[in-house]
């Protein structure tokens, strides 16, 4: 059933005026910023962003070189897949399969390969109570999803992939942001902020524009390179 884009905002906003903290620490929403955004992420979603499948070998041979990676062309998937789980600590995951608020204009889910073997660090808003916030997930996103990238950051090194891990990984526990805009916090995180978060302490500012960080700006940005995709 497809729904009008207008009644989509209609839900948004009412659901932002009804999960609102009334707190004096309440995180303060421009609803103005969130239908510009809901457009323009729309834009990018339905008609700019086109899926495939297409990698760029000699790319991903020479980030592999920083990775102490050699790589064939019939070895890839071989290297990068180990039964369900997807990449190395500190690679970026990422689906446009669902989202991690529940909303389906925040446009995909994403995380970092944790430095604990077999697990993801995710942030998730629209599970149990339990379950929402920074948490590690089990690395089986092979199968968890149907459309899945694996994404490397151009010219970053070994040291940097360890942090990117570590720093996630440190952040457990830590509530979901819903407050899409505030990406500079580092109280709350949701996933694709998080995943921002790490990269931009060492020097890659991975939003491909815009005040909110997406999914879909990972895999847009000019600085990160798909070297695994399905679906």
């Amino acid at each position: 059933m497809r729904f009008s884009y207008h009644i989509v905002i209609a839900f948004v906003l009412t659901f932002f005026t009804i999960m609102l903290p009334t707190t004096s620490h309440a995180a303060t929403f421009d609803f103005n910023k969130i239908k510009e955004s809901l457009q323009a992420k729309k834009e990018t979603l339905i008609q700019s962003y086109q899926w495939n499948n297409e990698l760029p070998l000699e790319r991903i041979q020479k980030e592999a070189a920083l990775k102490q990676v050699n790589i064939q062309d019939e070895q890839m998937e071989s290297l990068f897949v180990t039964g369900n789980a997807i990449g190395e600590p500190g690679d970026i995951l990422v689906t446009l399969d669902g989202t991690s608020a529940g909303f389906e204009w925040a446009g995909g889910h994403t995380g970092v390969v944790s430095d604990v073997p077999g697990y993801v660090v995710e942030s998730f808003g629209n599970k149990s109570i339990e379950k929402n916030g920074v948490r590690h997930w089990v690395n089986d996103w092979k199968t968890r999803y149907k459309k899945v990238k694996a994404l490397w950051v151009e010219g970053a090194t070994l040291n940097d992939y360890a942090y990117a891990a570590s720093y996630n990984r440190e952040q457990i526990g830590k509530a979901y942001n819903y407050n899409f805009f505030n990406i500079k916090t580092t109280t709350r995180f949701y996933c694709s902020q998080l995943v921002w978060r790490a990269w931009y302490n060492r020097g890659w500012d991975l939003n491909y524009g815009g005040s909110a960080v997406w999914p879909v700006d990972l895999i847009k940005s000019p600085h990160t390179i798909a070297y695994y995709s399905q679906g």
